[in-house]
C-alpha cells in the first residue's frame, strides 16, 4: 500500500526483536513450520534494514534478550507511553511508564501515522503495606491478586496501579513482575509509582539519562483520583507462597492463572520439569533467587533431583553477563541446571523446558498455565524461589533457608 519507498516518521522510536521463536526448532510441533518462522525472520530483517529502526535481532543464533526486558534496560524512560505487539508490554509500568500491548492492525497504523487513538482505561489501585517474608516474592503477590481480585473481574480492562509504603520494599525487578502479569489479570496495564529506588535504578541501567529531568516526567495519582475498580489493601506481611494449579479442563476446571492455591495446602505434587525464565522471571533479581537456592543446595551436597530437569533461561544478555560475573552461571552448571541463552522459549511452547507428554508435571516461573501453552503436560505457576527449591526436592516446595538442612 505504501510502496517500496515508504519511510517511518521517527525510526528511533521503534524497535524489532528476535525472541519468541528463536528456539522453536527444539519443539517437534514447530519443526514442520520452520520455513514459515524463517519467512517471519526475513520480513522483519528486511523491514529493519529499510527503515533503520532499533535492531535487536539475534547474532549467530543468540538474541540480545526478550523485548520487554531489553526495553526496560535500554530505552524505556519514566513517563513514556509505549505500545508494542505483545501483551506483556505492560512490564514497562515498573519504570512508571504507560505501556501496553496492541494488535498487528493497530500497530501498523501506529507505524504509518506516528500516532494512535487511545481510550483512557478505568483504574484499580493496590495499596501495598508491610514487607514480604523470606521465601516470598512479587510472583506470590500477583498470584494472590489473580486468585482474588482478578477472579472477581475487578481488574478487567483496568489499569492496575501499585503504590503505598510497601512498594518501597520491592525492587524494580519485583515491581516489573507485578506489572508484567497485569495482562494475566485481564488488566489493560500495570503501573508503579515512581520513587528514589526507581531513579537509582534508571541511573544505573541508563547512565545517559538526566535523572533530574526524569523526575519531572514521573506520573502520580491526582488528588481525589477516582478508582472505578476500588482501592485494595495488600499486606505483604500476609502473603504466603502460592501456585496457580493447572485445573482439569476435562472436568470443566480450566487451566488458568487465577487458580491460586497455597503450597502448604496442595500436598506432595511430584514434578518432572522446573523452569525458570521468561520475561516474568528471567530478570536479574530472579536469577539471584535461583542462585540463592542453588548455592544452598550445593552447600548441602545436593544436585537437581533425579528424574527432574531444571532449566534456567536468561531474560537478556545483560542478565546473563551478571550471572557470569557473580559466578552464578558456573554454580548452576555444577548443580545440574540446564542453561539457555536469552529468549522466550518454553513460555510459549517454543524451546527447551516444554513438557512432551500429558503425564508430565512442570513447576514454572512463567506467566501462563493454559492447557498446551508449554507442552501437553500439567503446569503449575510459581515463584522463582519455589521453582528452584522444587527442582532439588522433586516435589513442589516453598523455599526456606534451612530447607536442605
Amino acid at each position: 500500500e505504501y510502496g517500496d519507498g515508504y519511510t517511518l516518521p521517527n525510526p528511533a522510536k521503534y524497535a524489532v526483536f528476535e525472541d519468541h521463536l528463536l528456539y522453536a526448532h527444539h519443539n517437534p510441533k514447530f519443526v514442520p513450520f520452520m520455513d514459515k518462522v524463517q519467512t517471519l525472520r526475513d520480513l522483519q530483517n528486511n523491514f529493519q534494514k529499510h527503515t533503520g529502526v532499533r535492531d535487536y535481532s539475534a547474532v549467530d543464533g543468540v538474541s540480545p534478550g526478550i523485548c520487554h526486558q531489553v526495553a526496560r534496560e535500554e530505552f524505556i524512560e519514566i513517563g513514556d507511553f509505549i505500545q508494542a505487539t505483545d501483551s506483556h508490554t505492560c512490564m514497562g509500568g515498573a519504570s512508571n511508564a504507560l505501556t501496553w500491548g496492541v494488535g498487528a492492525t493497530e500497530y501498523a497504523n501506529l507505524i504509518s501515522a506516528g500516532f494512535t487513538f487511545v481510550k483512557v482505561p478505568e483504574s484499580i489501585r493496590f495499596e501495598l503495606t508491610g514487607t514480604l517474608a523470606h521465601g516470598c516474592t512479587a510472583k506470590d503477590v500477583i498470584l494472590y491478586i489473580l486468585a482474588d481480585h482478578a477472579r472477581k473481574e475487578l481488574t478487567l480492562n483496568r489499569s492496575m496501579e501499585f503504590g503505598g509504603v510497601g512498594l518501597s520494599s520491592l525492587s524494580i525487578d519485583e515491581r516489573a513482575t507485578l506489572c508484567n502479569m497485569a495482562t494475566e489479570c485481564s488488566g489493560r496495564t500495570g503501573i508503579c509509582e515512581a520513587d528514589d529506588s526507581l531513579y537509582d535504578w534508571m541511573k544505573k541501567s541508563q547512565p545517559n539519562l538526566n535523572i533530574e529531568q526524569q523526575k519531572t516526567m514521573s506520573v502520580s495519582p491526582d488528588d481525589g483520583a477516582v478508582y472505578d475498580g476500588g482501592t485494595h489493601l495488600i499486606d505483604l506481611d500476609q502473603i504466603r507462597p502460592m501456585v496457580a494449579h493447572p485445573g482439569n479442563p476435562d472436568k470443566g476446571i480450566p487451566s488458568d492463572p487465577t487458580n491460586g492455591a497455597y503450597i502448604s495446602e496442595i500436598g506432595d505434587v511430584k514434578i518432572d520439569i522446573a523452569y525458570g525464565g521468561s520475561c516474568t522471571a528471567g530478570k536479574e533479581d530472579d536469577i539471584a533467587y535461583y542462585a540463592e537456592v542453588c548455592q544452598a543446595a550445593e552447600n548441602a551436597g545436593l544436585k537437581v533431583h533425579d528424574g527432574v530437569e531444571f532449566f534456567i533461561q536468561y531474560g537478556s544478555g545483560i542478565v546473563k553477563e551478571l550471572a557470569e560475573r557473580e559466578g552464578w552461571h558456573e554454580l548452576f552448571e555444577r548443580v545440574g541446571v540446564k542453561l539457555i541463552d536469552p529468549g522466550c522459549g518454553a513460555c510459549i511452547g517454543a524451546g527447551p523446558g516444554v513438557s512432551t507428554s500429558p503425564d508430565q508435571v512442570s513447576v514454572s516461573a512463567i506467566n501462563r498455565n493454559f492447557q498446551g501453552r508449554s507442552g501437553p503436560g500439567k503446569l503449575y505457576l510459581a515463584s522463582p524461589l519455589t521453582v528452584a527449591a522444587s527442582a532439588f526436592t522433586g516435589i513442589i516446595t516453598s523455599w526456606q533457608e534451612r530447607l536442605f538442612g
